[in-house]
Order: C-alpha cells, then structure tokens, then sequence
C-alpha cells in the first residue's frame, strides 16, 4: 500500500471515529432535574475522603423517576418503618435494583434514597416507565435520587464494576467529554472552558476531578477507558485543560454525542499528510513544573525503535531521557520536579535523535 492511499484510509477511518459513541441509556429523571454538581462521580467523599462518590445524584426531592432502560425489577428494599428488611438506615435507604443484559453481561440500575418503590421484584418494565418516588432515606444529606450502573455484578464490593452515568445518560439535547490525563495522580484537577452546562449557575462544575484510582470499586469505561469525564455538555467548542497546561484539548461538542477528547487533532492530521518526523515547541512555554512535548512518528517508519528523547539543563547536564515511542503523535509530559527538586530559572534544551539526526529545542523554566 502506498503512503498515500494509506493516509487517505487513515484519515477516512479517523473522521468515522471522532463521534462514534452515543448515549446508552434514558436519564432517570426529566431533563429539569439538575445534576449535583457537588457529587462528580469518582470524586472523594466529603465525610470519608479515602473512598469516593461511586455514582451520579440528582437534585430531585418527592418526586418520580423513571426506568432508564427495559429491564426487570431485580430487588425492592422497603419499609415505612425504616427499621427492617431490604432498607440501609446507613446507606442507600429505600432502593430498588434494575437488571438488563449490556453486551452479554449483566447491567444494574440501583435508584437510592427513595420515598417510596412504585414496582414490585420480578416485574418487567419498560423505558420511560415510573418506578419510585425520591425521597431522603437512608445517609442522605436532603431529598434526592442517588443513581449507580454496576456493570457485571450487583455486589457493592465488585472490583472496577462501576461506570460513569454521565457518559451513559445525560439531558436530551447535551452531550459528554471524556479522555485521559497521562500519569495522572489521584484528584487531579481537570478544566473546562467556557461553563459546559446548560443552566447557569453551575459553579460547581467549574472543574472535573479525575477519579480516585485508589478506589478498588471505580473502573474506566470497557470502551471509552477514561479517567475523567464531564457530562450534560452543551454543543458548543471547549478547552480541557490538566497539569497546569501540560494537557490541554480543544473539542466540538455536538448533541447526544460522547466525545473523546483525545482523538486525533487536527495538527496531527496535518503532521500525517507531511509524512516526516516532527518534534514540536513544548507546551507552555515558559514554564514552571510541567510541559508537554509532543512528537510524530509517521506510520510507515521503521526504524522507531532507535528514536530517543532527551533533556538537557544549561550546563550539558541530562535531566531526561525516553526511548519508548509508538508511531503517531507521542506525547511526553515532562515535569521539573520529580527530576530536580531545586531547578533554577534557565533555559533548557530537548532533543529528538532519529537514528540519523539531532532535532533540537528550547524552551524556559521559570521557578
């Protein structure tokens, strides 16, 4: 295959992609139930912040909610005495389990905090259908529905069984972003710009957490493998930003779409028709603990395995070396102080080898 035709499918495959996931599931509420934007799934516990929040609550008190899918009622938990069975005076209060198949596995649907189930166990429902009343039972700080997807098991122990309703569910109309920060650590603080929801004010979602990988309980998507994720979207152009800049994305949001943020750019798409090795200015630039350098590799490159990164202070001194690269944009994210605690302000000096020849930049450290 020529480089050409091969760029062709390349970007033909690509454009097919960029907005290939949709929404699996109906909301749980109507569309003018808020979403807690204080509760961000993954995000540590205000009471317990080892642990973390594992599902998604709506601002929705005394009222009905609704199946999110075909399903059947798999488990009722309630008493108007709140003392005995299925009811968790200290968890989910009164509840109730949907259970449905999601690609050969079984997909749970818990609805928590309930006033009052309108179903029994073992009764069909269908979509849309009214299944409980909210309310403010159990370890509930006021009237709302608490909503988890467990995907494989029921069980609350299940390791890495839990999915992210806002990439499942969201407002008609709105869409979803979603990606993920390379190394990030726990409660990485990720930004979006403008204001994505479709109410002001939200001042809450200002900002996304990343999940708290420390969490046995919290698992990224089968398929969209994430780390982080910010839902009811309006359409519209943002920017994601991570790391103090290091990672930042610019994406087009459309409606009822789930878009990856990390897909390829258009500057990669760019680099592809060029079809040489790139070595791009780092960004931020000056700056001041992490940068992002990004390098291509074309496709049809073999000898990859001989191409190497370094990093180099004012004196000639090596402060960082890569040699792992895959064909592609690479991205490296290069932070100051986990090389040297002590940096001083100065100008640094990065090199790509590529088996033949040096590519070289510069760029600023500014304590």
């Amino acid at each position: 295959m020529n480089n050409l035709l091969f760029t062709i499918l390349l970007l033909t495959f690509s454009s097919q992609i960029i907005f290939s996931q949709s929404f699996r599931l109906l909301r749980p509420v109507k569309d003018n139930i808020q979403a807690n934007g204080s509760y961000l799934y993954g995000e540590p516990r205000y009471l317990s912040p080892s642990l973390a929040h594992l599902g998604i609550d709506y601002a929705i008190a005394y009222d009905t909610c609704y199946a999110s899918i075909d399903s059947r009622v798999y488990f009722v938990g309630y008493n108007p005495n709140d003392t005995i069975g299925g009811y968790e005076p200290g968890g989910a209060g009164n509840y109730i389990i949907l259970q449905t198949m999601w690609n050969n596995r079984p997909l749970y649907l818990l609805y928590m905090h309930l006033k009052k189930p309108l179903v029994v166990t073992d009764q069909y429902v269908t979509q849309g259908q009214p299944v409980a009343i909210t309310g403010n039972t159990g370890n509930s700080t006021g009237p709302h529905l608490h909503f988890e997807i467990r995907l494989g098991t029921v069980s609350y122990s299940g390791v890495r069984t839990r999915r992210n309703p806002e990439l499942w569910c969201a407002i008609s109309g709105m869409g979803a972003i979603y990606g993920r920060v390379p190394s990030a650590s726990n409660n990485t603080r990720v930004d979006i710009s403008p204001d994505p929801k479709p109410r002001p004010p939200y001042t809450t979602f200002s900002y996304a957490l990343t999940y708290n990988f420390n969490d046995p309980a919290i698992g990224s998507d089968d398929i969209y493998q994430e780390n982080y994720a910010i839902g009811d979207v309006k359409p519209g152009i943002y920017t994601i930003t991570a790391l103090g800049g290091a990672y930042r994305r610019v994406v087009r949001v459309n409606a009822g779409q789930v878009v990856n943020a990390d897909l390829q750019t258009e500057v990669e798409t760019d680099l592809i028709a060029q079809n040489s090795i790139q070595l791009y200015q780092n960004f931020p630039n000056p700056f001041n603990s992490v940068t992002n350098i990004r390098v291509f590799i074309p496709y049809d490159f073999e000898g990859i395995s001989k191409i190497k990164l370094e990093i180099f202070n004012s004196l000639g001194e090596k402060l960082f070396e890569k040699e792992d690269f895959t064909h592609g944009l690479n991205e490296i994210y290069f932070n100051s102080k986990e090389i040297v605690s002590d940096l001083s302000n100065q100008i640094l000096f990065y090199r790509l080898f590529d088996g033949n020849k040096f590519i070289t930049r510069k760029m600023i450290y500014l304590k």
